[in-house]
């Protein structure tokens, strides 16, 4: 039996408080006109959505861009700028921006390379790719070949795995540490990861030194003990800093740092090779290794250009960014479907939904989605049939109901 106007109304102020209904209730499908208390916006939506909890459909706009933090709100090519220097003051803007999407055209203040990156794509601090290359940086490469040279190859391990559960970029196992150089704007994001590592690393008796360049100079660094922050960033031509920092970290390690300036020149030269561009055989061994379900289909060029790649579970192709999927992005379709499987409704839900939207039609079937055929009978003529879910939700009952039902009277 349908409900009465006053019996939706305080079905209304019960489950969804947060608006005021100001036309007439007519049937659980039809549209009824709302207003919000927030705003005072009025709008028209389908009675069983209000109840359902819909928002305000203006209120859901503008929560919608105070979340994204001006990131993808309309920005004048100034402030685009401004927006990028703080992420990356290195990167040089050589083209106009006009929306998030635009293809900009950049030119890197360290190493002079030149390159188009998406706008957003920047403002995530997806940087030089000539620098960031295949994420081994210059700086965690100086490091590494720095301990290499004063102890030996087979007491360095680079990006294990094992010892923790997690990744350690440089581990010494003789010395018991571990040492994680970042950028900050990349790491702040994942500081109880990095807090996590520490922890781990000290149950194992291991001392974890954290490394961050680029640190903002008046705020506090995330870490007590053994977390080293500068401003600058070590990936620049000037290297004296950065040998400031192995000499800091043997003093860390109890070792004498002796070396002279050919050995200087030999790392600096050996890190600078080694952190280069990777080659299109190298990203392709590395993606079989993160998602051996994609294959490869385009030539991999650099870390930022979209490259074309396919799923071979579902048949997907999309324009992926090589550096996002190193980092674990996969196939949005599956990733869709398995996002989907885990919130879907289950045949309880729709019991109740039904009670409210077309009370004449019980499931008898097990739900599977909304756009799945599911078991149904009508209680007043019991006739059972499977329609489509999203059907039944819409209000619809079995072919010649009204027709039955009024002869059955």
């Amino acid at each position: 039996m349908t409900k009465t106007h006053e019996q939706f109304i305080k079905e209304i102020q019960q489950k969804n408080d947060k608006i005021i209904i100001i036309g007439n209730y007519t049937g659980a499908t039809n549209y009824i006109k709302a207003r919000c208390k927030r705003c005072e916006y009025e709008w028209e939506a389908k009675a069983y959505s209000l109840l359902s909890g819909r928002a305000c459909p203006k209120c859901r706009t503008i929560r919608g861009i105070e979340n994204n933090k001006g990131l993808t709100a309309k920005k004048s090519h100034n402030d685009f700028v401004s927006e990028l220097k703080k992420v990356d003051n290195d990167i040089i803007v050589e083209s106009e921006y006009d929306n998030n999407k635009s293809i900009i055209k950049c030119r890197c203040n360290r190493c002079n390379n030149h390159w188009e990156a998406k706008a957003y794509s920047l403002l995530q601090g997806h940087g030089c790719p000539r620098c960031a290359k295949s994420g081994t940086s210059f700086m965690e490469q100086f490091i590494r070949l720095s301990y290499i040279k004063k102890l030996s190859e087979k007491d360095v391990i680079s990006r294990d795995r094992k010892t923790i559960g997690m990744e350690l970029d440089i581990l010494l196992p003789k010395l018991k540490i571990a040492i994680e150089p970042g950028n900050w704007f990349l790491h702040k994001k994942s500081i109880l990861r990095d807090s996590k590592k520490r922890s781990k690393c000290a149950e194992r008796g291991i001392k974890l030194i954290t490394i961050y360049d680029k640190f903002p100079i008046n705020e506090t660094k995330p870490f007590l003990d053994n977390c080293i922050v500068f401003s600058d960033d070590y990936n620049k031509a000037d290297h004296s800093e950065i040998k400031k920092l192995i000499i800091e970290l043997f003093d860390i390690s109890n070792l004498k740092c002796d070396f002279t300036d050919n050995d200087w020149k030999e790392i600096e030269t050996t890190a600078y090779e080694l952190s280069k561009s990777k080659t299109h055989e190298q990203f392709v061994d590395e993606m079989k290794k993160i998602h051996p379900e994609i294959t490869v289909i385009d030539r991999y060029e650099n870390s930022n250009k979209r490259i074309k790649v396919r799923c071979n579970k579902c048949g997907f192709e999309w324009n992926g960014v090589p550096a996002n999927m190193l980092s674990g992005d996969g196939c949005r379709k599956c990733g869709t479907k398995k996002a989907h499987e885990k919130v879907m409704k289950n045949t309880e839900w729709i019991k109740n939904e039904l009670k409210m939207i077309n009370s004449e039609v019980e499931i008898i079937g097990e739900y599977k989605g909304r756009h799945n055929p599911i078991k149904a009978r009508c209680k007043i003529c019991g006739y059972e049939w499977e329609p489509m879910a999203s059907s039944l939700l819409r209000g619809a009952n079995h072919k010649g109901a009204k027709t039955i039902h009024k002869s059955n009277k």
